[in-house]
């Protein structure tokens, strides 16, 4: 089919918040395209770099003309002064899957570079936002572990019996707190430092209804305390380990227990008193627990459509006088609309709202809710944060991967693949540049700003402010057309295109003349 290029012009007024603005540095533009998205391709016959039309490219600055942009048809006014939610990250998972992968056939200073490729904010896509498992996820592999679980697929918590300490052995013999520790040098040595999100699939089997930590039931009531201990000494493992934890979810998508690997289904009710076990715990109230432990503690992590839930949750806290137990809502897209986000934000203001897991391929089609269009989404619906899920597989994808996703067609192609046999070599697919569009350009600590929209099919947009003052504009077009963009600001203005089905960054800093 000929697509017939698209007429469409962008139209982006920045409205500065000082009177004495005269002019912007030039617009440094940088974008990405998409490439056979979510194609099994990726793990059995890569397509050449050379075949992706952008990878993180930067183009010709752009220099600010007198006058705005003539006629256009889609405007965006980005207004600086109207502020939003500070961004607390993008980033990506550490499960176990990915350490393998980042570790397989290669020396230290090789899995370094690994790391390097994630989180340098220059060299690398520049994240600092990583989500990692308390215990074993889907997407493990628990029988390389050293002791041997007990289980035959070999799913294990930090904790085997009531009677033995809570302990990261496992971890440690599958490298996973190796490779932790080395993310935070990279983010060190990259002036870009690194945050752990942590979160359980399971509590260990002796603490639910059915003794197992899959299909095994709620956890027991009666378990309520050696579950908030428990999660206590995780917390000072890690530490001790050299990881502290910025985060904890309570339970992974806590409405839903998989058939076949480690879930706990659990009501709204029975995570409040969750919850609030494991502040009072952690904060020593009643002087009987240990140090105070001061995290961030995001309750629900699952899917859009239980955001009623999570308001009922939190009218509930505050009720009973508890609403500095929870800091945020923590949110998953297989379900519901990005704009549940919001509605959380919304009824409950004084709250966080962040997307803990969800991977994307491509800009998303049609689709709103899938796609990096449906980051971008995301941080317009309040989210403080974009972790996507499963980082690195390997082209045998069932490598130290026993989730139901271990066969192609079943998995998508991540953002790094590994080579499979005795290779060291290692590949970026087109979502890894797609999402460094966001994570190298969007520092923590900016801020979202005003950027209202004309209504235009598959485009989307949002705006921030970083702490070095620097303005970042990000546009998705997911038509299969170009879009011609142009961008005004303080009365000046320049013109761009957005390449069909690509993402596109503008960057400048204001008042700069």
């Amino acid at each position: 089919m000929v697509y017939r290029r698209l007429k469409i012009a962008s139209f982006i007024s920045v409205l500065c918040a000082s009177a004495s603005a005269v002019g912007n540095s030039p617009a440094s533009v940088w974008i990405s395209s998409e490439y056979q998205p979510n194609a099994a391709q990726w793990f059995t016959d890569p397509w050449s770099d050379k075949e992706i039309p952008y990878q993180l490219s930067e183009q010709p600055a752009l220099e600010w003309q007198k006058g705005a942009s003539q006629e256009p048809d889609y405007g965006v006014t980005v207004d600086a002064a109207q502020t939003y939610q500070t961004v607390l990250g993008v980033g990506s998972s550490l499960e176990h899957a990915t350490v393998y992968n980042i570790r397989k056939n290669k020396t230290p200073q090789e899995q370094y570079e690994v790391l390097r490729a994630l989180i340098h904010p220059t060299d690398g896509i520049g994240m600092n936002l990583f989500r990692i498992t308390i215990g074993t996820s889907d997407f493990s592999n628990g029988t390389m572990a050293s002791p041997k679980p007990a289980p035959a697929d070999g799913w294990y918590s930090f904790q085997d019996t009531p009677q033995s300490k809570v302990s990261l052995e496992r971890h440690e013999s599958l490298g996973i707190i190796d490779t932790l520790k080395m993310a935070i040098k990279v983010g060190e040595d990259s002036n870009n430092p690194v945050r752990f999100v942590a979160s359980p699939w399971s509590p260990p089997a002796w603490m639910r209804e059915g003794n197992s930590m899959v299909r095994g039931g709620a956890i027991k009531e009666s378990a309520l305390d050696a579950w908030a201990d428990y999660m206590r000494k995780t917390v000072e493992a890690y530490q001790q380990a050299g990881i502290p934890i910025y985060a904890l979810t309570l339970q992974n998508e806590r409405a839903f227990e998989p058939e076949a690997y480690p879930g706990m289904k659990i009501s709204g009710a029975l995570e409040r008193k969750m919850l609030e076990k494991l502040y009072e715990n952690f904060h020593n109230i009643g002087g009987k627990f240990g140090e105070e432990i001061s995290i961030k503690l995001w309750t629900l992590d699952h899917n859009f459509v239980y955001a009623d839930e999570a308001i009922a949750q939190i009218d509930a806290l505050k009720k009973a006088g508890k609403s500095n137990y929870l800091d945020g809502v923590a949110f998953h897209h297989y379900d519901g609309d990005s704009s549940a986000m919001a509605k959380v934000h919304h009824a409950h203001p004084d709250k966080d709202v962040i997307f803990t897991e969800g991977s994307v391929w491509g800009i998303g089609g049609g689709n709103p809710n899938r796609g990096l269009q449906s980051v971008i989404r995301h941080f317009q619906h309040w989210s403080t944060a974009y972790i996507g899920w499963v980082t690195m597989l390997n082209q045998d994808v069932e490598l130290a991967n026993n989730s139901p996703y271990d066969a192609l067609g079943k998995v998508g192609p991540t953002l790094l693949i590994q080579e499979k046999g005795t290779s060291k070599q290692w590949y970026r697919t087109p979502e890894y540049y797609l999402i460094g569009q966001l994570s190298r350009f969007i520092k923590r600590g900016a801020v979202r700003i005003g950027s209202q929209a004309d209504a235009l099919d598959g485009v989307y947009q949002v705006a921030f402010k970083n702490p070095d003052k620097s303005i970042v504009v990000i546009l998705s077009n997911a038509n299969n057309a170009p879009v011609s963009a142009g961008v005004n600001a303080n009365g000046q203005s320049v013109t761009t295109d957005i390449p069909a089905n690509s993402l596109i960054t503008l960057r400048w800093q204001p008042d700069a003349m």
